[in-house]
């Protein structure tokens, strides 16, 4: 596979940023341009950057099975959200650079063509992104994901309030507004979405996964869960990963 390290001013970010891109190298890439090929879009978790998937698991190998492009963006710890500091994470991950990629690779912008998924907080940014525009992707994996904002505040420190306060909202809040993904799911609107759910039993995310799993299954919707034995770390993702990128065809 082709490494592709793009450095580039973002108008959404307001500064310059890396995004890392997986293609086909000279060998295998045939006949066949980017613009014909199935992408992924790969997002990280709230301590990694774009490398964190090519330096901890094999994405590049199952990538290269599976002869698809995958795009990896960095987000620092912005939970995949807008107006962090004057900084629009997700219009930047979701319009911003789709739309770059296409005009300086090629990259195809049709639904058929298009992923989306992530670990941990890009669990949370794949599925508001899918879910907000699932007109434009196949599928979403989310893997041991913020799936469900009202299960995260036992878990919540002061340090944590100080650091996201454009996260969190008034409690009578949770149940409507956008940032939380579960809130999003509609039976009509993600009708023709197919929606990936794992984690392990012993994350503390686990019965976040488990609720957005049972309320898209309860909605009728193309939902798949699988919840077994595992922690909140790599070993398990790179499995979630391999098995997620063999559904693209």
């Amino acid at each position: 596979m082709a490494l592709i390290t793009l450095d580039f001013y973002s108008k959404e970010l307001k500064m310059s940023t890396l995004v890392t891109v997986l293609a086909p190298d000279s060998v295998r890439i045939g006949q066949t341009p980017l613009s014909h090929r199935k992408c992924l879009y790969f997002l990280h978790g709230l301590s990694d950057d774009s490398t964190a998937a090519m330096r901890l698991s094999r994405i590049e190998l199952f990538a290269r099975e599976a002869d698809i492009v995958v795009v990896l963006p960095s987000v620092g710890r912005s939970m995949y959200c807008d107006d962090v500091l004057g900084q629009n994470y997700f219009s930047y991950v979701a319009d911003e650079l789709p739309e770059y990629l296409e005009l300086v690779m090629g990259l195809s912008r049709k639904r058929e063509d298009n992923y989306i998924s992530g670990i941990s907080m890009g669990g949370m940014g794949a599925a508001r992104i899918a879910l907000t525009y699932p007109e434009r992707y196949t599928a979403v994996g989310l893997f041991s994901g913020l799936l469900d904002l009202k299960m995260l505040l036992p878990l919540l420190t002061e340090e944590h309030h100080r650091e996201f306060p454009f996260l969190f909202v008034d409690d009578n809040e949770l149940e409507s507004t956008p940032l939380n993904p579960i809130n999003l799911l509609d039976a009509e609107k993600h009708s023709g979405l197919s929606i990936t759910v794992r984690c392990g039993k012993q994350d503390e995310l686990y019965m976040m996964s488990v609720a957005f799993y049972e309320k898209a299954k309860n909605l009728g919707l193309d939902v798949t869960g699988v919840f077994g034995p595992g922690d909140h770390e790599w070993h398990l993702w790179d499995g979630y990963i391999e098995d997620f990128i063999k559904t693209i065809k």
